[in-house]
């Protein structure tokens, strides 16, 4: 399936932040640049914010499966939001206009909206199948000024943003491998067989449905999993790396002065984590290197400032094996076989480091002493395999940091329903588990600390452990990233 992995990065390049009568400010993405930001045509409300935005190794691409009788299209996209400033205040989230934006680069604009219906960012993809780089020259977003309660745009600070991501189209798919991972879901009694998720609808939890193990931290094997709860079946978006320094230090430094604090990890040089604090200003060493001490409200937070939201357990699996009858005890690759890493070729931190042995896909089992560069395994010609990668192409799902998902193991996890985030860091997501005295949060695929069990698809061990008063420390091997609901 080497088709669908041509569209890897080696490299980390400059994500650039228009800031109208500043400098720029360093921003890094994978591959991904956004240069040339200029408001124009101001009026009645409305503008136009203009930019050019490109990035490498793209690709659209379609192939069946099952003997040729499914179809599968998935693509690469960019999502793409705007912070605004007024006279040097609080930076606040750019509602967009419903009409009025301009594609460019053979790519289309697919709004993404909040709870209210207002846009709050865009996809931006290929619309024809091809690979390789995408270049967005002079492309534009209609601005509604006046939705946040602009009068006009002088004296107005203007940044856009950029997130790579993965489209994961709408199917049926299995959870749980028929395989001997630890908690893994399983169909009614038969733990050796998968079970396949066809629709939105409920589920129902027990002998007659989805099943799972109770051991340790399984769950309470409670249910209905209700319509409500996203599932995976319907399309949706995920990051294609995981949230890396870089991403997190640009988030600090765009939140409310009164929050950043509180999401400041404060764990320079202690397991691979680069990220400092100067008065206000954040920095860090290695912007491309995964983000390690995350913790449950610091994720929730950067997704709310995003415009993003978590991930639960279904949607990871379904983004690691797509809709292929799982092999037991399999990786996100689709087999058991791994190699982990244990150096670097090239100067580690620079963003073009590579993997030592050349064939390593894993970053785990304590051979390096924390993550590393997120999509570090990939090249332009790599197999899903020697990337690491799921089966739609997203990176490092099963190894570099334990990622957070909402959980279907108790009630507070049952309750989340599709409520991406508005793009204000202070909003609370009514649904998204956020209370101290439950549960409703684990997390899935393995880290650099982790043995080889973890990074198995349906290893649900720890897919429902996680307390939320637990200190920061002990996520020195978790980080996360977001998805979106596909418009």
């Amino acid at each position: 399936m080497q088709h669908r992995f041509n569209h890897q990065n080696r490299t980390m390049k400059r994500l650039a932040v228009f800031l109208a009568g500043l400098a720029a400010v360093s921003a890094l993405a994978n591959n991904i640049v956004v240069t040339n930001v200029t408001v124009l045509n101001a009026a009645n409300g409305l503008a136009d914010i203009q930019f050019n935005l490109s990035w490498d190794n793209s690709w659209h691409n379609s192939w069946t499966e099952n003997g040729g009788s499914l179809m599968v299209t998935n693509w690469d996209a960019a999502w793409v939001f705007v912070k605004f400033r007024s006279s040097g205040g609080r930076w606040q989230h750019a509602i967009l206009n419903a009409s009025g934006h301009v594609a460019t680069g053979g790519t289309q604009i697919d709004l993404g909206t909040n709870m209210l219906g207002q846009p709050v960012g865009a996809f931006v993809h290929r619309t024809a199948d091809g690979n390789g780089s995408l270049n967005c020259a002079a492309m534009s977003l209609k601005w509604n000024y006046a939705a946040t309660g602009l009068g006009g745009t002088n004296a107005v600070d203007v940044s856009v943003f950029a997130i790579e991501m993965v489209y994961i189209p709408q199917g049926a798919f299995y959870v749980g491998s028929g395989g001997t991972e630890n908690n893994a879901f399983y169909a009614g009694t038969n733990s050796a067989l998968p079970y396949q998720i066809t629709s939105e609808a409920a589920i129902t939890i027990g002998t007659n449905g989805l099943n799972y193990a109770n051991n340790g931290y399984g769950g309470d094997l409670q249910g209905p999993i209700p319509a409500a709860y996203p599932k995976g079946y319907n399309a949706f978006y995920m990051m294609k790396y995981e949230i890396s320094q870089g991403q997190y230090t640009d988030f600090l430094n765009f939140l409310d002065p009164g929050m950043a604090p509180n999401r400041f990890l404060n764990y320079y040089g202690s397991a691979r984590n680069t990220i400092s604090q100067s008065g206000l200003l954040y920095t860090c060493d290695a912007p491309d290197r995964a983000c390690n001490y995350i913790d449950w409200p610091d994720l929730i937070t950067y997704l709310k400032w995003a415009a993003l939201r978590p991930m639960d357990e279904l949607e990871f699996e379904k983004a690691c094996r797509g809709p292929l009858y799982p092999v037991p005890n399999e990786y996100p690759w689709g087999d058991t076989l791994l190699t982990s890493m244990t150096g670097f070729n090239g100067l580690d931190g620079s963003g073009t480091e590579t993997a030592k042995p050349a064939n390593a896909n894993v970053n785990l089992n304590g051979q390096i002493s924390g993550p590393v560069r997120v999509g570090i395994f990939a090249t332009a010609t790599s197999a899903r395999r020697d990337a690491g990668a799921g089966y739609y192409g997203v990176m490092n799902l099963a190894d570099n940091v334990s990622e957070f998902v909402v959980t279907v193991g108790d009630s507070t996890g049952r309750a989340f329903i599709n409520e991406p985030g508005d793009g204000n860091e202070w909003t609370s997501a009514s649904t998204w588990p956020n209370n101290p005295n439950s549960y409703g949060v684990g997390y899935r695929g393995g880290s650099f600390a982790s043995g080889l069990s973890l990074p198995q698809v349906s290893d649900r061990t720890s897919a429902m452990y996680w307390y939320y008063a637990a200190s920061r420390s002990y996520c020195q091997s978790i980080g996360g990233r977001g998805v979106r609901t596909a418009p």
